[in-house]
């Protein structure tokens, strides 16, 4: 994953805020983790809208992200994810666009390092958030995390190493989500789940790498509450028979 270049296009979005007006930010109303959250005993689904993956290789120039969105929606998903970076072909009118197409929670896929990025996402539509442990310092993080709870956001702190966990920990109730990538782009599954089992059992855990298919959940059942999916749904015949019968199994 080539986070260099995902995190200086971050920095000049930052950089782009610094004018930002915060008249209009408005506290979410769709409680993401109320959707999310399993107790462990089965995997809801946050269907993730992207054009581009570089990570997986895969490509979708055609999607068209609010009608997808609208099938997912339909499909009773726990929520939906959308890419907002250029790496995955996004921006930030996806967001809005999508956020007010749909009734379920919306999570903004993307890095958040700035209290800036955070009002933005609000204003644009975000119900919850993602907050990368390994590119802040525990304070930033810790007040990320305020700052999202006082907008009745959920934050979601990314670990990607065990020496990122206890600060995760730390901040509840902020959500952890796993990134173990595989190297090929895809979710190191018994990596991700060592790691899973070491998080307190009430906290929320959501898997944010891809999986190829979504049998290879399986190995996560009773671990985590969630697990953020692109590819294994944007290149399914039809989305929303894989998602029934992804539930059905559980």
């Amino acid at each position: 994953m080539d986070r260099a270049a995902w995190l200086a296009e971050k920095q000049e979005e930052i950089r782009g805020l610094v004018n930002l007006s915060l008249n209009e930010v408005m506290p979410s109303r769709r409680d993401f983790t109320l959707f999310v959250a399993t107790q462990k005993q089965s995997i809801a689904l946050v269907p993730r809208l992207k054009r581009l993956d570089p990570d997986t290789g895969g490509a979708w120039s055609g999607i068209d992200l609010v009608a997808s969105a609208a099938v997912f929606d339909d499909a009773d998903t726990a929520a939906i994810a959308v890419a907002t970076s250029r790496r995955h072909g996004g921006t930030i009118d996806d967001l809005r666009a999508v956020s007010g197409a749909v009734t379920a929670a919306v999570l903004r896929d993307d890095l958040i390092l700035d209290p800036y990025q955070l009002y933005h996402s609000r204003l644009n539509g975000a119900d919850a958030v993602i907050l990368p442990a390994a590119h802040l310092p525990p304070e930033r993080l810790r007040e990320l995390a305020r700052i999202a709870a006082s907008l009745h956001m959920a934050a979601i702190v990314e670990v990607t190493a065990d020496s990122q966990l206890d600060v995760a920990v730390e901040l509840a109730p902020a959500c952890v989500g796993l990134r173990r990538p595989d190297g090929r782009g895809f979710a190191d599954v018994a990596a991700a789940a060592e790691l899973a089992r070491r998080v307190p059992a009430q906290r929320i855990v959501l898997l944010l790498d891809e999986v190829r298919q979504l049998d290879d959940l399986a190995a996560l059942r009773g671990v985590i509450d969630a697990a953020v999916v692109g590819d294994a749904l944007l290149g399914a015949d039809d989305a929303s028979q894989a998602i029934a019968a992804f539930t059905s199994t559980q």
